[in-house]
């Protein structure tokens, strides 16, 4: 299965559509802010107080009716930014300073740049629904690749289990069985399999994220098209082996029952082939 070109109209609608949203609702404003500033990484500490003052007048920027005043408060705003080493905070911030300011290209190129600093917490804490419509309908792919991997590893599961009185096919493992009985009838090594697929296939779709970010931003600097923006191609494999973690160390039954939940949503790889089934 291919993927297709995205156009700058779609990318504009996409973001648009998610920051207009962002604007008229303070309450997932705050929270997002929130889990924004737990993220932050030690060496951007330095960064805190100009980010949350640079939210702030955001804030009076929304909440203004005053033209003028929503203007400088921007102006102020965006200056606060810019001055301070990129973060993800920051990036998140100017998509909306830039949305006010009636410059969709800038907020949603800054808003493609949270998706590649930090593509795991945007597409699963801050905008989900964003990811889905942009991003993953070019990742099917990748998801039947991990799928049939996924599958390999629980075939064995399902032909035990279809010795059991219950008799569960193999899409019923996937689909029906409840995850604790399924947990259950799963030896250590099966449960150490799934538990690197994910952690290979969480990788994987971060990578690609990277990679569709920075191709969506090209889509968007040349607004213009006086140049050609290839499609990039998928990313199957981590480009980097991660450091090997020893799951053994810990019994079978923390092995099989920590993390391997529902991490990320539907996209998640212990739970979306039932899309493909």
């Amino acid at each position: 299965m291919g993927t297709i070109a995205t156009t700058s109209t779609q990318i504009l609608h996409h973001t648009t559509s998610f920051t207009s949203e962002i604007l008229s609702q303070s309450d997932i404003r705050r929270q997002i802010f929130s889990t924004l500033r737990c993220k932050l990484l030690p060496s951007d500490q330095i960064t805190l107080k100009p980010l949350k003052l640079a939210a702030e007048t955001l804030e009076n920027a929304i909440s203004t009716s005053n033209a003028a005043i929503q203007s400088s408060s921007l102006r102020v705003a965006e200056k606060l930014l810019v001055s301070y080493p990129e973060t993800t905070f920051s990036s998140f911030l100017l998509s909306l300073i830039y949305a006010l300011s009636n410059q969709p290209i800038n907020s949603s190129i800054s808003l493609l740049q949270v998706f590649y600093l930090d593509p795991s917490v945007a597409r699963s804490e801050l905008a989900p629904t964003l990811f889905e419509d942009l991003f993953l309908v070019h990742f099917l792919p990748v998801l039947q690749r991990f799928n049939e991997q996924r599958s390999t590893i629980l075939s064995s599961l399902s032909q035990n289990a279809n010795h059991d009185t219950d008799d569960y096919s193999i899409s019923d493992v996937s689909v029906v069985v409840p995850w604790s009985k399924l947990l259950s009838k799963m030896s250590g090594d099966q449960a150490l399999e799934l538990k690197e697929l994910e952690r290979n296939y969480e990788e994987v779709l971060d990578e690609n994220c990277r990679v569709f970010a920075k191709y969506f931003k090209e889509i968007l600097a040349n607004n213009d098209e006086n140049r050609s923006v290839n499609l990039p191609d998928l990313v199957f494999k981590q480009s980097e082996k991660s450091e090997e973690v020893d799951y053994r160390e810990e019994d079978d039954d923390n092995v099989k029952a920590k993390e391997l939940g529902l991490k990320n949503g539907r996209y998640n790889v212990i739970y979306f082939a039932v899309a493909f089934n």
